[in-house]
């Protein structure tokens, strides 16, 4: 895991933290009207500002002692001590992720954090993170991939994993649609497809871990919080690692919709599109690549995947594939038009397109591209 902390302005985020709590700025008003008014009751006692040098001198020394040779000692302790939670603390993790100072990372298959009553909380504690400067990354899982099967039977097919997933990914997806730009250059979000080990949520050098037990979801279960020198902090930030660097690993963006290529003779159009998966199968929103070979039509057009959606390099895909309209009076096309809602909400283009892959013919290899 990256060691790097990013910069943020002190002040500025010092203002942010006292602005989420008012109540500690009355306090201090409070005592500094009280200690005003016991200095001037006191100043009329003899030697006066001789007694309150002293006070004041044992106070400072005592001061300093406690924050640079006590307070460190207790910190590099706490820092390698774990602790048992009964359950997720979902208030206090906002809390935490509100005042972030460099980095949060989560991951999981879904979180509830963005359901519900945890929602809105949850994203205005992000956005506040992400105006401090704070880097954000989150790994959820491909509600496509096979461990989204096997967890919903873990959970009895009592909750709807597919589901819980999409919804997450569309709330992360308008939220970072709707922040500034130079907002949106910190946060990322990856969709993983293997099967995770654990469940970590990260706040600078706190981190909650729990595994994934059956019959209840991971944030019902105990939950272990430790930090990243400690040795169960040091195995989930590398889990986190390598599932953010796997090469089966995607983007949102790359989620969300992909870029393919038609080619007509001698003209190419590319277009981006949104896509579902479905049995292996790849179907692709199409009245916009219809209306475009309205003349030729789209049968036995060569069609390639310039921005692979396995790929985050956004190389070439070796496969050709044709396209094949669905039968908008077929169980299919209800099929498809069902998974497209829910993937994307309510979606205006009634032309479903399947990728066919073309057997017969023999693709470029990544390498010949490259070359």
């Amino acid at each position: 895991m990256r060691k790097d902390r990013r910069r943020h302005t002190a002040p500025g985020y010092l203002w942010a933290y006292m602005q989420r709590r008012s109540y500690y700025i009355a306090v201090v008003v409070f005592l500094a009207v009280v200690v005003a008014v016991l200095l001037v009751v006191a100043s009329s006692l003899p030697d006066y500002g001789k007694n309150l040098s002293l006070n004041i001198s044992a106070d400072l020394i005592g001061t300093i002692v406690v924050l640079f040779i006590i307070a460190p000692f207790i910190a590099r302790a706490e820092l390698r001590r774990d602790s048992v939670l009964e359950r997720f603390d979902h208030r206090a993790f906002i809390g935490q992720a509100a005042d972030a100072r460099y980095r949060i990372l989560i991951l999981e298959m879904w979180t509830d954090l963005l359901q519900g009553g945890y929602r809105q909380p949850f994203l205005s504690s992000l956005r506040a993170a992400l105006e401090q400067n704070v880097e954000v990354r989150i790994l959820l899982l491909d509600p496509d991939a096979r461990a989204a099967e096997q967890r919903a039977d873990d959970l009895l097919r009592q909750t709807n994993v597919f589901d819980s997933i999409m919804d997450n990914l569309l709330v992360l997806y308008e939220f970072r649609d709707g922040l500034q730009e130079h907002l949106q250059k910190n946060i990322d979000i990856r969709i993983y497809s293997a099967l995770p080990p654990v469940q970590m949520y990260r706040v600078d050098d706190s981190i909650v871990v729990s595994f994934y037990p059956v019959n209840i979801t991971s944030w019902n279960a105990a939950q272990y919080q430790t930090s990243p020198q400690a040795q169960l902090g040091t195995f989930v930030g590398t889990k986190f690692d390598e599932l953010w660097e796997a090469p089966s690993t995607r983007t949102l963006d790359q989620f969300w919709a992909i870029t393919i290529r038609v080619d007509s003779g001698a003209n190419q159009r590319s277009y981006r599109v949104k896509f579902v998966t479905s049995e292996e199968e790849t179907y692709v929103c199409g009245r916009e690549i219809v209306a475009g070979h309205a003349i030729t039509g789209i049968g036995g057009l060569p069609v390639r995947v310039v921005d692979d959606n396995g790929t985050r390099a956004g190389r070439e895909a070796t496969e050709l594939y044709s396209f094949q309209a669905v039968d908008g009076i077929s169980q299919d096309y209800v099929i498809m038009l069902d998974l497209f809602s829910r993937k994307y909400g309510q979606i205006n283009d009634d032309v479903i397109l399947r990728l066919v892959r073309n057997p017969h013919e023999t693709a470029l290899t990544i390498e010949a591209l490259e070359t």
